[in-house]
């Protein structure tokens, strides 16, 4: 049985776990990772990015040379529309394809992917051991009777026979992480060999929170439904085996940790700051949630060699926060966090979200403020999407925000515009303006910030201006900052992922058209 899974922009630990567990089964497993800028939201806002882009009937030609009866997709809502052309341009080259998706998408708009005609098989769950069982059974039996088995035949994995849904609930989740094999990384590797310098590695799966506008915290309800633990972490050994594992294949100069939440435990920080400096000793970034730090475990993390620490706060309004986004932090604990992080030499990002429903000017003005005293290295500010089943959908509904007009696009993944950048946003120009605002509370002296601060607000032109170049203003500062500090490495590392992009994607335009 031939499998390719397909991926796209960076990697997905779904697809790398998947394919390692087909390769565990003995299955001849393809990985082809579209690494052009189609779907990169990093590249999005380029003037040349679609000109450096395959087009979806590209990249099922691209697919389908792997020649496989099986080709797997992991949806994401964000993405839907793109990723719904290229199956069914898979389907129309080669009807015969089996064409199996999961992730996250499948799971929160289980409904309208499943009755899909040019989808065959949809995954609800970890697939972990779900897929192994499904491609067994194709390997022995005709699609059409697979399709058709009952209920209670193969967990996690459903289909439609003769238009009616067969649902076969939800595949069990993977308690144990550790016996999980190591993830894929090799196709990566091959397509874009500038990958190699960072190794992408997660020490759990899930989350323990219940973000409002978060994806995680709505597959949580739904695992509990099914009475599983949504939030399961690897052992520190395991983790520690995997990295000296990667550093002796591929030597990579970084790590970067993907958690939803790095180092929930404070006894698994412990011992991650005692090993991983002695076992791996690079330099690594996390992500993580400032409701399950102190300073203590900050401590550990700069013991461990973190680099880059990168908090979620949201929002600089606490009120908000507790009763919007249902993240309990305060002010004065984030302050804490980051003042400490800072003194132990880390690079600290933060995260906000703009545009959350029954923001006001005054919110804007008061996280400018927040961030003026916070002084982060830099806060990444994303824009709010709206995702299925999110708490925040209803909030915004309740408040007037959104319309029932609006749930079908939700659903379908077409009311996602662009999380970071501001040219596909649809925002006012208030929004427009925030990125410079920001940075001069954040990166310039706090007296000097201020008047800036005043005279940009003040002067039409100047709004004007900047409304016009935001986007602009993003990439050109990201970039520029990130080369005037060492520790700031992974906004490099994407730079020369996608430098590496256009060099193959020149190419690749020069021969088609020789």
């Amino acid at each position: 049985m031939r499998i390719t899974l397909f991926d796209y922009a960076y990697e997905n630990f779904a697809i790398q776990y998947l394919a390692a567990e087909l390769m565990h089964h003995g299955y001849s497993v393809e990985i082809h990772f579209d690494s052009s800028m189609s779907r990169d939201w990093l590249s999005e806002d380029l003037f040349c990015s679609r000109f450096l882009s395959i087009s979806p009937e590209g990249v099922a030609r691209e697919i389908l040379r792997t020649d496989p009866q099986v080709v797997g997709f992991s949806l994401k809502t964000i993405d839907m529309p793109d990723l719904k052309q290229i199956i069914r341009a898979v389907k129309r080259q080669r009807p015969d394809t089996t064409v199996i998706v999961g992730g996250p998408h499948c799971m929160v708009a289980f409904e309208s992917i499943v009755r899909d005609p040019d989808i065959d098989f949809v995954f609800k769950g970890d697939a972990d051991i779900s897929l192994p069982d499904l491609i067994g059974r194709l390997e022995n039996h005709p699609v059409t009777d697979v399709r058709a088995l009952s209920e209670d035949a193969m967990p996690g994995v459903s289909s439609v026979w003769n238009g009616r849904v067969i649902d076969r609930g939800w595949g069990p989740l993977m308690s144990d992480l550790d016996s999980v094999p190591f993830p894929a990384k090799e196709p990566y590797y091959r397509a874009n060999p500038s990958l190699k310098t960072v190794y992408t590695c997660i020490a759990s799966r899930g989350c323990v929170w219940n973000c409002t506008y978060c994806n995680s915290a709505t597959l949580k309800r739904l695992y509990r439904a099914c009475g599983q633990a949504y939030y399961r972490a690897r052992s520190v050994d395991n983790v520690i085996d995997e990295l000296k594992e990667a550093k002796t294949k591929y030597a990579p100069k970084y790590v970067v940790f993907l958690d939803n939440l790095f180092a929930l435990r404070e006894g698994w920080v412990k011992k991650f700051s005692e090993m991983y400096p002695r076992e791996v000793g690079l330099p690594f970034f996390c992500e993580t949630n400032p409701n399950v730090h102190s300073t203590r475990t900050i401590d550990s993390l700069a013991q461990a060699g973190c680099y880059i620490v990168q908090f979620g706060f949201q929002s600089a309004n606490e009120d908000v926060r507790k009763n919007l986004l249902r993240r309990p932090e305060t002010n004065a604990k984030i302050m804490s966090l980051v003042r400490r992080a800072r003194e132990r030499g880390m690079f600290v990002c933060v995260d906000h979200i703009a545009n959350l429903p029954g923001e006001t000017r005054e919110h804007l003005d008061e996280a400018v403020a927040f961030y003026r005293d916070l002084r982060p290295h830099w806060v990444n500010l994303g824009f709010l999407q709206y995702y299925p089943g999110a708490e925040i959908v209803e909030m915004a509904l309740s408040r007037q925000v959104l319309t029932t007009t609006d749930l079908p696009k939700i659903m379908g993944g077409t009311a996602q515009s662009s999380f970071r950048l501001l040219s596909k946003s649809g925002l006012d120009a208030e929004y427009r303006m925030l990125p410079v605002r920001f940075f001069l509370a954040f990166k310039i002296p706090k007296w000097l910030g201020i008047h800036l601060d005043r005279f940009i607000i003040g002067s039409t032109v100047i709004r004007r201006i900047i409304s016009r170049f935001a986007s602009l203003f993003i990439y050109t500062t990201r970039i520029m900052f990130a080369f005037l500090d060492r520790r700031d490495f992974l906004v490099r590392h994407h730079l020369l992922r996608n430098a590496y992009v256009v060099k193959t994607m020149l190419l690749k335009r020069i021969r088609d058209n020789g």
